[in-house]
């Protein structure tokens, strides 16, 4: 798409969203602090996305150096993980103990807040002098992205025949309220079980929307696990390319504490960012999965930026030196010769050193091990963010569930307030690709919702199909976007409309 040229956040809003960043506890989420803070780090995210693409002056990431807010952003990233680990789990399970709650937009939106906090740290460290300015947070960062990547090893270790999340994950379950009342008009047998059938029925749709909810989590949850490992190999690249500039210890951190290539040769292997769905073949690029071409080239962003991150370390004197490579990781390593066939080289041609000294690797006799410095400094905020909730995640559950399955308008008004400002549809124009995908069936879409203009569909049955799911949502922007069309016609629940 072309640049449109709108900005998410004009410079001056930039400057004030990012003078407001404050580090809000774990125990204070969905307060007005914490969705005023949220909603800034997703519009800065954006913002910093779109001044990527158009080249130039990056405004937010030289604002966030500038006004020393890197603790602020990992503080965020860290707290949004730790709810995730923590809390989300406890609160999907008494989702399923109690009724329904009215929106999963809670949920999303902290879910979103992880995403878009590592989004502005990929930009950080895009820049030398802002990746330098981390100091000791980058080991909160390098820490934090193995995590991410481990995940993705160890559920390709437990399942590998399963994506992580599936390009047809979207279109497995479809909530349609009107399947189970003509089930239970087709069971009722005489006057005196209507009474009984209703109330069944009733039952059955505060069942039915327990589970919507703990899908659409669910679902979201993993998706975003996928963009998270992107982003995390995307930073750890960065990392790697400016490593001069960075403490002495981010250095034994990656080669020595982490092993990160053994780690990176894991997922070359594995290729969680890639599966075949009914003969066809899908990469996850950004965060959605796109259906390959013949065309295309073989090797995806993720995949390139792993290959020059195990080529950086490996072809680094200061880092090859505390890196003993041992029988163990010589195998790790030996796996990956044979995919940097010809086609991978014409695509990466500098990647042809590596291709050679891995060609060489089986006749190379173990190198001799050189220990790290005994001096290394920890992280700063790991063990901090949980603070005196450590250990006591369902206490801290029981105080945030009210907040989450029993949000109050007021509180889904502001959350759908901070999506709506975020996700400015005008300047978001640029960042979807060419071909929109159906909210629905997946399909290329070339029409959007006529009253949010967020959800994109390819025909009027996907969108009617789809509107059970959409309508909360729909509703929600629509009465806090004073840029949609609040007086635009919305599909009828029945399929009508």
């Amino acid at each position: 798409m072309a640049s449109t040229g709108t900005n998410i956040l004009q410079p001056f809003e930039v400057e004030h969203a990012i003078d407001s960043l404050e580090c809000v506890n774990l125990e204070e989420m969905l307060s007005n602090r914490w969705v005023s803070c949220c909603g800034r780090v997703i519009q800065l995210s954006t913002q910093a996305v779109l001044e990527a693409r158009r080249g130039g002056h990056e405004h937010v990431q030289h604002t966030l150096t500038l006004q020393h807010k890197e603790l602020e952003v990992v503080w965020h990233l860290l707290t949004a993980e730790t709810w995730r680990l923590h809390v989300l789990p406890l609160l999907l399970r008494q989702c399923q103990e109690t009724s329904p709650p009215p929106s999963s937009l809670p949920f999303i939106m902290v879910l979103h807040l992880e995403v878009a906090a590592l989004g502005l740290l990929e930009s950080l460290a895009f820049n030398e002098e802002s990746a330098a300015a981390l100091e000791g947070l980058v080991l909160d960062v390098i820490d934090y992205s193995v995590r991410q990547l481990i995940r993705l090893v160890n559920h390709g270790h437990a399942h590998p025949n399963q994506p992580f999340y599936s390009p047809q994950e979207n279109h497995l379950y479809v909530f349609d309220s009107r399947e189970d009342d003509e089930k239970g008009d087709s069971s009722s047998t005489s006057t005196q079980k209507d009474d009984e059938g209703k109330e069944n029925q009733k039952s059955d749709e505060r069942e039915d929307g327990k589970e919507n909810i703990h899908h659409e989590v669910s679902q979201e949850e993993r998706r975003a696990g996928l963009v998270l490992g992107g982003k995390a190999v995307a930073v750890l690249h960065l990392l790697a390319g400016c490593r001069k500039h960075l403490p002495l210890c981010a250095t034994t951190r990656m080669m020595s504490t982490h092993d990160i290539p053994q780690l990176l040769a894991s997922l070359l292997c594995m290729q969680p960012w890639k599966t075949q769905q009914t003969g066809d073949v899908y990469v996850f690029e950004d965060s959605e999965w796109q259906r390959r071409t013949p065309k295309d080239p073989p090797l995806s962003r993720t995949e390139c930026q792993m290959w020059a991150t195990l080529q950086t370390l490996l072809f680094d004197a200061d880092c090859i030196t505390m890196y003993e490579i041992n029988s163990a990781r010589k195998n790790v390593l030996l796996k990956l010769s044979g995919r940097l066939n010809e086609a991978a080289l014409a695509q990466i041609p500098s990647l042809e050193h590596l291709a050679r000294w891995l060609a060489a690797l089986p006749l190379t006799q173990p190198q001799q091990p050189h220990p790290p410095p005994l001096i290394t400094t920890l992280p700063q905020l790991s063990d901090g963010v949980a603070g005196a909730w450590d250990g006591r995640w369902k206490e801290l559950s029981q105080r945030l569930a009210p907040r989450f399955l029993a949000p109050t308008p007021t509180c889904l008004q502001a959350l759908a307030s901070s999506m709506a400002a975020a996700w400015d549809l005008d300047a978001l124009e640029e960042l979807l690709p060419d071909t929109p995908s159906c909210a629905s069936c997946g399909s290329p879409a070339g029409q959007r919702c006529s009253r949010c203009h967020n959800e994109w569909y390819c025909r009027r049955k996907c969108q009617v199909e789809d509107w059970p799911k959409h309508k909360q949502l729909c509703d929600l922007l629509v009465k806090n976007n004073p840029k949609a069309k609040s007086t635009a016609d919305a599909p009828e629940e029945d399929g009508s409309g």
